[in-house]
């Protein structure tokens, strides 16, 4: 099967990718999912999926199966895109939680106006202390989804709901609603 597949890749690469990801996508989403599913959202978790699949197009010619099958070399660079993104992601986390504001942008891809705006807003997002913070963070700076997050903390999705929205009150009454207006 391996082999099959491997040579339907090489010779016909529409084909032979077509045909690895409709046997292997459960697989690789799931190891993908369960590895950034705490700290990235659905869409991270796609193109980490896409990138596995795409590094493993790009070595098929090296590719030696008396090493190996094709699945455990995809779980291999599946753990190892997961794994880079996680870190890269906990890392930015803990960067703004710590105060290192430097190329911070929100989801939307909309930059703050200046470092002065950047720092005044990062600190009021600091002062609403934890796990409020981080929830902020996670939600506006990285774009996790609700439910992603509550899964994270091990809490309901309404209750990071409230947590929002109870943080959009206080930020706005710490900025004065020059920040937050809307």
């Amino acid at each position: 099967m391996d082999s099959i597949l491997l040579d339907d890749l090489k010779s016909d690469a529409e084909k032979g990718l077509m045909q690895l990801m409709d046997t292997y996508m459960g697989l690789i989403y799931t190891i993908v999912k369960n590895k950034l599913g705490d700290v990235c959202c659905k869409e991270d978790i796609e193109e980490c999926v896409s990138t596995v699949f795409y590094e493993f197009y790009k070595q098929r010619e090296n590719i030696d199966l008396s090493k190996g099958s094709i699945k455990s070399f995809l779980c291999v660079i599946a753990k190892r895109k997961a794994i880079d993104l996680y870190r890269e992601n906990t890392k930015l986390i803990k960067n703004i939680v710590q105060g290192n504001e430097s190329s911070i942008e929100l989801v939307e891809g909309e930059e703050l106006p200046d470092l002065e705006t950047k720092h005044v807003l990062i600190e009021a997002i600091k002062n609403l202390g934890n796990p409020d913070s981080e929830i902020f963070i996670r939600k506006y700076y990285l774009g996790q989804s609700t439910k992603a997050i509550a899964q994270a903390y091990g809490i309901k999705a309404n209750t990071v709901d409230k947590k929002i929205s109870r943080g959009l009150v206080k930020l706005r009454e710490s900025l004065g609603g020059v920040l937050l207006d809307g």
